[in-house]
């Protein structure tokens, strides 16, 4: 019999096994394997695996034949391998299919594990884990067989440590201990409301990552929770099932040991015992030791109701509230009353005497009242807790997944109303204000702050930062929290000021209201937050210095911003906001160095360097629209300047850097001109190139192709941007046909240009960069309409 074939079987009695009880189950797996020994083996091989199950990304002990690990899966290629267990193992994978790198986790299950019915039902619950999207749950991405047969799933890569060892390796205090449950708490609770119960909560399926973040793993073995009849696939349910494999000893509830239904009192049960080992009770800390027994209490009804009530006792304990699980009477509550509210006149009996009585005296009054209020309160914070989500977190993840734009712009409308009626709010506090605040700046960078990839709504995004501004200076105490999100306003206004409305004076004055916010805050107080707020005002301060054509300006910003990062705490230099900080100042320090003859071969180096700094973030944060806007702008930038020194495989490899970064852009964003600007930019850069080769023929069809690209956008709106770019484009096919000789095409390309820039002057809106053409373009004009030949036309700047 082949090895698939003697763990199939081997799978069939394990089955019938689970419905034999424990101490009969030796002779049980005797009788059946009568002159068997190595399928008896096998039987009792994945019987210890289904009882020591411990894998990170999985469950089970090595006890199961391994397959070899394949070169690929679908579109990943397998990397190395991250763990392995009796249930499967768990590789590194990597997408390389040519439209955007990715890096996933994908666990392979062994061969012969499951049977038929049970890969079936894998298959199908699969489909329901893929729709949980929480940012404390590792995502599943996909799912299917290998060439072998053996089922697998794809996740979410995490970067980090199991819980107890990333507690143990930063001494958390007990306050950081608090939020991180109260993190694994909301992932599980986000699992019941999808009707899934995860059933194997453990530390080890707990990771955080190096900044703290907390990632449940391993769903790809949770299911349904069984009992409900609107669940996919239930009904009744027999021991023969995905239940048997993930069970972890110490973790797992009781009820995982009979023929009980499993429902989502076992995860809270799961979630007792992790927290008995997140926030060991302290002796005589009874109130930590009735939360913990409650939640891991031997009957299920005998539990918490819900996660929540359970998150919801756990904070109340951290914050001296009364505990549920205390069941400790109105004496209880007085006390814990006393203890939150000392003042000086507990120091007397006498004003001891004053404050029981008041309570005494207005309890009922005052259990009605707070009844209400907690109402309220909660959905309050429900919609407060709904607007940071959608903001911050669900847009963060959509916006690095291709296809999104319409359900991200459909999801900031959403998120924009949510904001606005908290912002409306009569029962506003500054703490609300802020956050408010800072959830309109967001609001403004994804709808229409240049610089980065946004929906081009500019006007709304202005509006949004002069929401945020009216928030903020209704705050009463001018904390560096709110001095430095008043400096990140007026940064990203002086960008709309200059790219959009091309009036720098009014951006410059902005630009000095950001520095003047950053000086609010006294030196001994300026900390990771303010140091990254004056990163921010540097990169707006680079734009503007690049706008306006000004390359010692650029020059001397980026050895700053390098500077003043390298400044930073130790701790933070090797963080990924340092990191990007340093790629822009090696991008605009190269960009600024291939403006002159003199430094031009100095800037190839700079170029490369910010290369790899993009692309290794790229790497640990797959399709980040920023980082691959500064990758495209980088290949854009650096194949001039190879190509002027006459590298002509560092131009080949810059421009097809530029076009196949900015491609997997437009494949995220869809709606952003400004990507189709650049776009058309770098076709026209590519046009140039083959000119330089003498390919003219070659050259003049893709510039024409990127003409035809603008004139679609001055269609939608004749903006100074789209008519700026449609003229210059103009100039360069003038410059392509005079190096062709073709005198038609070439004057009939400047006659263009020379339009749209008068336009542009007439209207105050000819940047400076555009405006040193105009003297070269006008002359040649001139000549064309004089019939000059073509050996009379001079150089355009």
């Amino acid at each position: 019999m082949t090895e698939t074939g003697l763990e199939r079987e081997a799978l069939a009695l394990f089955e019938q096994l689970l419905d034999v009880p424990e101490a009969e189950r030796d002779a049980w797996i005797a009788e059946h394997t009568q002159g068997r020994p190595e399928l008896a083996s096998r039987v009792q091989a994945i019987r210890a695996a289904d009882r020591n199950s411990m894998l990170q990304t999985g469950t089970a002990t090595d006890a199961l034949y391994e397959e070899p690990a394949p070169e690929r899966i679908g579109a990943y290629r397998i990397v190395s391998l991250i763990g392995h267990g009796g249930m499967g193992s768990v590789y590194r994978g990597e997408r390389e299919t040519g439209d955007f790198g990715h890096v996933a986790a994908i666990k392979i299950i062994k061969p012969g594990l499951l049977s038929e019915a049970l890969v079936e039902r894998f298959q199908r619950e699969r489909q329901t884990l893929a729709a949980l999207n929480h940012p404390n749950i590792a995502q599943l991405y996909d799912g299917g067989e290998t060439e072998s047969g053996s089922p697998y799933i794809v996740m979410e890569y995490v970067d980090g440590l199991p819980v107890l060892q990333w507690i143990d390796a930063h001494a958390a205090a007990a306050a950081t201990r608090r939020r991180i449950f109260g993190d694994i708490c909301a992932a599980v609770a986000a699992a019941h409301q999808n009707l899934i119960v995860h059933r194997d909560l453990t530390a080890s399926n707990v990771l955080v990552t190096h900044e703290g973040a907390v990632k449940l793993i391993d769903f790809g073995i949770a299911r349904a929770a069984d009992g409900d009849p609107a669940a996919p696939g239930s009904g009744p349910v027999s021991r023969s099932s995905l239940k048997s494999l993930s069970l972890t000893p110490g973790y797992a509830a009781p009820e995982r040991m009979t023929h009980a239904q499993v429902t989502t009192a076992a995860d809270i049960y799961s979630l007792g015992r992790l927290l008995e080992k997140i926030l060991p009770p302290a002796d005589g800390d009874a109130e930590l030791r009735a939360i913990v027994a409650r939640a891991t209490a031997r009957e299920p009804a005998d539990r918490y109701a819900t996660v929540d009530a359970l998150r919801a006792d756990v904070d109340a304990w951290g914050t001296g509230f009364p505990v549920s699980a205390m069941a400790g009477g109105r004496a209880y509550i007085v006390r814990k009353f006393v203890r939150r509210h000392r003042t000086p006149v507990l120091a007397t009996a006498a004003g001891a005497a004053l404050i029981l009585g008041a309570l005494g005296a207005t309890w009922h009054a005052y259990s009605v009242a707070e009844a209400a209020r907690a109402a309220e309160a909660k959905r309050f914070d429900e919609l407060r807790d709904l607007a940071r989500y959608m903001i911050f977190d669900l847009n963060d993840r959509l916006e690095r997944v291709v296809g999104n734009t319409e359900a991200r712009v459909s999801l900031v409308a959403r998120a924009q109303a949510y904001l606005s009626a908290l912002a409306q709010s009569p029962e506003i506090g500054d703490d609300l204000r802020l956050e408010a605040a800072e959830g309109f700046i967001k609001l403004a960078r994804i709808q229409g702050v240049p610089g980065e990839p946004n929906f081009g709504e500019r006007d709304q995004a202005k509006a949004n930062l002069n929401a945020a501004e009216k928030l903020l200076r209704a705050i009463g105490d001018r904390t560096p929290a709110v001095s430095q999100a008043l400096a990140r306003l007026s940064a990203h206004r002086a960008v709309i000021q200059v790219h959009g409305d091309n009036d720098s004076k009014a951006a410059d004055r902005s630009i000095a209201a950001a520095i003047a916010a950053l000086d609010e805050t006294p030196s001994a107080g300026r900390d990771l937050s303010w140091l990254q707020a004056r990163g921010t005002v540097r990169k707006a301060q680079l734009e503007l210095a690049d706008l306006a054509d000004d390359m010692p300006r650029v020059a001397a910003l980026a050895r700053d911003l390098a500077r003043e990062t390298g400044a930073w705490p130790a701790a933070a230099r090797t963080s990924r906001a340092a990191e990007l900080d340093l790629a822009y100042a090696d991008y605009y320090r190269a960009y600024a160095l291939s403006f002159d003859e003199k430094t031009i071969a100095q800037s190839l180096p700079l170029f490369r360097a910010a290369e790899q700094r993009f692309r290794a973030l790229e790497r640990a944060r797959p399709n980040d629209p920023i980082v691959l806007y500064m990758l495209a702008w980088t290949g854009y930038n650096g194949f001039p300047a190879a190509s002027q020194l006459g590298r002509d495989a560092d131009a080949a490899h810059f421009i097809e850097l530029a076009q196949t970064t900015i491609d997997r852009l437009l494949a995220i964003e869809t709606q952003d001109n400004g990507l189709v600007t650049m776009s058309n930019g770098i076709r026209e850069a590519r046009a140039q190139w083959l000119r330089d080769q003498g390919r003219f023929a070659e050259a003049i069809a893709m510039q024409r192709e990127v003409i035809a690209g603008h004139k679609r956008l001055l269609a939608d709106k004749r903006s100074s941007n789209s008519l700026s770019a449609h003229g210059f484009s103009h100039i360069i096919l003038g410059i392509i046909g005079r190096d062709a000789q073709d005198r038609t095409l070439a004057c009939e390309s400047w006659i263009q240009a020379d339009r749209d820039f008068t336009e542009l002057d007439k209207r105050g809106e000819l940047l400076g960069f555009y405006k040193e053409f105009l003297p070269g373009l006008r002359a040649n004009v001139a000549k064309c309409a004089a019939g000059s030949p073509i050996s009379a036309f001079g150089p355009l700047r």
